[in-house]
């Protein structure tokens, strides 16, 4: 418990560093059930806008082909995973702590903190953090009943594992703790605010191969479904403060149109920064 605190206490420490839109006390209409639900409609209508946008297309497109090849070469890569000598007890506490990025005390606390600091992006950040956490829970529990695979090794399974997911180990549930966090840090404070989220997603993905919990494709799906349903939560929301370098990477005119010319069919690309 020590080592989770820790880590919301930096986050928190950090992210009040950075200046933030702040509302006065007397606009501040606290209505908690009314955020909620908001936050809820968001990660539904997140479910379909995530790919409403070209841009988030082809990066579904690059998704696809990406976790095919580690579905190809899961064996050959999570042997390789399996053998490699790390720091187990560091990287099995890291994953374990992962359960509790996956429950709606850590969004549900940003945004406590931000009403009581009158801190209206940090209580966008909270609401759209909780949004894209629900959608890729869920979705990572759907895509777990299509039967993709089992896990590795079947033995030793917690509760955790079990009881929210189908049978198949595909994808990850443990990774998607740390890497919404890790978008949506990014997003609305920028890269070095998701710097540490990222790190331990990386390393709890290592763990959940070498453990032989999961293969490397499943953790490798449940990054990128991390990321889509951040992306489509800010759709769905339509917040405009966010860090200006996430701006530079993901929000920008893109598209792609079929076009003839001499009766010879062609793409027309235009991508505006």
């Amino acid at each position: 418990m020590k080592f989770i605190f820790l880590i919301l206490f930096f986050l928190t420490t950090n992210l009040f560093a950075e200046d933030s839109p702040k509302i006065e006390p007397k606009d501040l209409q606290y209505n908690a059930k009314s955020d909620f639900v908001e936050s809820l409609e968001w990660a539904y209508k997140g479910s379909y806008k995530q790919f409403q946008s070209t841009q988030n297309l082809i990066f579904f497109g690059i998704a696809a082909l990406s976790t095919s090849y580690f579905v190809i070469n899961d064996d050959r890569l999570s042997k390789q995973a399996v053998k490699q000598n790390k720091n187990e007890k560091l990287l099995r506490i890291i994953s374990d702590a992962s359960i509790f990025f996956n429950t709606p005390v850590v969004p549900f606390s940003f945004y406590a903190i931000g009403r009581s600091n009158n801190d209206s992006h940090m209580i966008q950040f909270s609401k759209e953090y909780f949004a894209a956490q629900v959608l890729t829970l869920l979705e990572t529990a759907a895509i777990s009943l299509v039967p993709v695979h089992q896990r590795p090794d079947r033995k030793e399974l917690s509760f955790w594992e079990k009881a929210f997911r189908g049978q198949s180990s595909f994808p990850s549930g443990h990774v998607v703790g740390y890497s919404v966090l890790a978008v949506k840090s990014f997003q609305f404070y920028g890269p070095h605010y998701g710097f540490i989220p990222f790190t331990f997603a990386l390393a709890t993905a290592f763990e959940r191969v070498h453990g032989e919990k999961h293969y490397a494709s499943d953790v490798v799906a449940s990054g990128f479904l991390s990321f889509l349903a951040c992306e489509g939560v800010r759709y769905s929301a339509g917040y405009k403060k966010n860090n200006s370098i996430y701006n530079w990477f993901f929000e920008h005119d893109f598209s792609l149109d079929y076009i003839r010319k001499d009766s010879i069919p062609g793409l027309r690309v235009s991508l505006t920064f």
